[in-house]
């Protein structure tokens, strides 16, 4: 029974060590999506008003060194509106910004060139990257997968066997030959799905019953994790799921995250965009994840 003991003390301390560690960093308007290049984070903020669809030119990508101290909070040089997804690969920054995809010199903060989506979507989201030449984007109006050649900068629709519906977050995982989706569902229901695409025959693979408002999603160590907003308030979660046996976990908070939106992983801790509130939150993880089967 000592044994007992101890152990779920320890188990108990080392759950309220790793929330501890847990900060968030606060005073950002609307953050929608963070990346890094291995030695910094970039982070893309929509602006002060919450319309990802708006050209009112006010949004901006900041630059933080790993810790989250901001280092050049006005990063991109070129004019920006909604910045969403990012993506860094071969000194390169991705950005979607409403309808276009903006590459940037990640040394100069300079714009390298651009592709444009406007005859398509109004709503580009999130960006996987591939290869060297090719990239994946989320347009989430129109529910809508896209393959950027980025060699002849054109794209071209992935047509799936179901629709995703708000198709959001993107990872591709190539021992796989897949790419990991999420939607934030439809009409402002939370009824999005996650799964993943097998790239062979475009065959769309649901993976979880649960339905939700899915946003975030990256694949580290063999666990997938995915961001579900649950509602428009302060609930927002994240969830785990073992890619080996499909066990699924929710990684334990201090608190719920106020949109939870375009994560990622580095130096073994979560960095999440709080998007309704300006906030971004570095979570460790491993040991502070509850089991809910």
């Amino acid at each position: 029974m000592k044994n007992i003991l101890k152990s779920n003390l320890l188990f108990y301390l080392l759950m309220v060590i790793n929330m501890n560690a847990q900060k968030t960093i606060t005073g950002f308007n609307h953050v929608e999506s963070v990346a890094t290049d291995g030695k910094c984070l970039y982070l893309a903020d929509i602006g002060k008003e919450l319309n990802p669809t708006t050209k009112d030119g006010d949004g901006h990508i900041i630059k933080l060194d790993k810790n989250g101290k901001i280092l050049d909070a006005n990063f991109v040089k070129e004019i920006l509106n909604a910045p969403k997804g990012l993506a860094i690969d071969k000194g390169i920054l991705y950005i979607n910004d409403i309808n276009s995809l903006v590459a940037i010199d990640i040394k100069t903060g300079n714009k390298l060139y651009e592709i444009d989506f406007s005859k398509d979507t109004s709503f580009l989201n999130d960006i996987a990257i591939w290869d060297n030449n090719t990239l994946y984007v989320s347009a989430t109006d129109i529910s809508k997968l896209f393959k950027v050649n980025l060699t002849d900068k054109s794209y071209s629709e992935i047509k799936t066997d179901k629709i995703i519906d708000g198709i959001n977050g993107l990872f591709c995982y190539q021992k796989e030959n897949s790419i990991y989706v999420n939607g934030f569902g439809s009409d402002n229901k939370p009824n999005g799905i996650v799964g993943y695409i097998n790239l062979i025959n475009n065959q769309f693979t649901q993976i979880t019953k649960t339905e939700g408002y899915y946003d975030g999603i990256f694949i580290y160590d063999d666990v997938l994790y995915f961001s579900n907003w649950v509602s428009f308030e302060k609930k927002g979660i994240i969830i785990s799921m073992q890619l080996s046996n499909g066990k699924i976990s929710v990684v334990k908070m201090k608190e719920p995250i106020s949109g939870p939106a375009d994560f990622t992983i580095f130096k073994n801790q979560l960095i999440i965009p709080g998007m309704m509130d300006g906030t971004l939150l570095f979570a460790p993880i491993k040991k502070d994840v509850l089991f809910i089967n």
